[in-house]
C-alpha cells in the first residue's frame, strides 16, 4: 500500500458526500434532466430543505410572500441558483473548518471554494466546456484534498516551505516533491471513492496542472482558470496561495489576458458576499436588509 493509499484509508473524519448531493450530481450530469427530477433529489432531504427554506425566506431575499417548499424556491431562484444553493449549503460543514496545514483560518476553504464555483460558471461562457451545469460543482469541491492532506502538510510543513522558498517551485509542487504526493491527486482520489462523475475527478486532480492531460479540457480549463482569479484576488490565500503560476498557454487557448481575470474576479466577489450574506441572515448572524433587486 503506498502511502497516499494509506492516508485514505486513515482518513475517518472526512464524511462522504450525503446522497442528496450524489442524487443530484448526478441529475446536473444528465443533459437530459428536468426540474421534476431536480425537485425529486432534494425533497426528502429534511435538513437541507429546511436550511433552504430559511434561506429563501431570510430578510435578504426580502420575498413578499412565504417560501413553503422546494417548488417555491425553484421559481424565486431559478433551477441554477437552486442547484448552486443546494451545493454551497452541503459542502459547508465539510470545508468550514480551519486547515492548519494550509493556514487557513476556520470558513477560508469554503470561501475560496464557493468563489472558485462562482468564477467557473463566469469562465465556462469562454471556455464552453461539453456539460457547463458541472462547472460550479467542480468549482466547489476542486480543494476536497486539503480537508484529507491538511495535517499531513502541517507535519512536513517546514520542508514544503523551505523548497518553494529556495527552489522557487510552486506550493503544490514542493508537496509532490515532498510527500510523494499532491492535494489534487488525493482529492481525486477521494472524489473517486465518492463515485463522482469522471469529468469531475479530472478537474479536482488537475486544477493545478491542466498541462499534465494528453489533450486540453474545457472543463478542467475552467476550473483552473476560476482559481487562479480567486487566488489574485487574495480569496483564500493561506501559506500556499501567492505560490500558484498562470499558465500562458491556458489563457491564450481561450484569447484570454490578466485583465479579464480580475474582471471575473470582481463580478465574483459581488456574487461571493450575496452568497455570504443569504447565509448570514438564515443562521441569524447578524442584521440584513433586503437585497436590492
Amino acid at each position: 500500500m503506498t502511502r497516499c493509499e494509506e492516508i485514505l484509508a486513515a482518513v475517518g473524519e472526512v464524511q462522504p458526500l450525503p446522497g442528496t448531493v450524489v442524487r443530484l450530481i448526478s441529475v446536473i450530469n444528465d443533459p437530459n434532466s428536468a426540474i421534476t427530477d431536480i425537485v425529486e433529489a432534494i425533497r426528502y432531504d429534511q435538513v437541507l430543505t429546511a436550511r433552504m427554506l430559511r434561506i429563501c425566506n431570510s430578510a435578504f431575499f426580502g420575498v413578499s410572500r412565504e417560501v413553503t417548499c422546494i417548488e417555491d424556491a425553484l421559481r424565486l431562484l431559478g433551477t441554477l441558483k437552486t442547484l448552486q444553493l443546494v451545493m454551497a449549503i452541503h459542502t459547508s460543514t465539510l470545508l468550514d473548518r480551519g486547515q492548519k496545514g494550509y493556514d487557513l483560518a476556520d470558513g477560508q476553504l469554503w470561501r475560496h471554494s464557493v468563489g472558485v464555483a462562482i468564477a467557473s460558471c463566469a469562465f465556462a461562457e469562454h471556455t464552453r466546456p461539453a456539460n457547463t451545469n458541472l462547472a460550479f460543482t467542480a468549482g466547489l469541491l476542486h480543494d476536497i484534498g486539503k480537508v484529507v492532506l491538511s495535517n499531513y502538510v502541517a507535519e512536513e510543513f517546514a520542508e514544503i516551505v523551505r523548497r518553494v522558498g529556495e527552489e522557487g517551485l510552486a506550493f503544490n509542487t514542493a508537496e509532490q516533491r515532498v510527500l510523494g504526493f499532491s492535494h489534487a491527486e488525493i482529492g481525486a482520489r477521494l472524489a473517486e471513492r465518492w463515485a463522482l462523475p469522471d469529468a469531475i475527478v479530472a478537474c479536482i486532480r488537475h486544477h493545478h496542472d491542466p498541462a499534465g492531460l494528453p489533450e486540453p479540457d474545457p472543463l478542467v480549463d475552467t476550473v483552473y482558470l476560476a482559481d487562479c482569479a480567486c487566488l489574485l484576488l487574495g480569496i483564500g490565500l493561506g501559506s500556499d496561495g501567492l505560490c500558484y503560476r498562470a499558465d500562458p498557454a491556458v489563457m491564450e487557448r481561450y484569447g484570454l489576458h490578466e485583465p479579464q481575470l480580475e474582471r471575473v474576479g470582481i463580478q465574483m466577489l459581488t456574487e461571493l458576499r450575496r452568497v455570504e450574506e443569504a447565509f448570514a441572515c438564515a443562521d441569524g448572524a447578524r442584521a440584513c436588509a433586503p437585497a436590492v433587486k
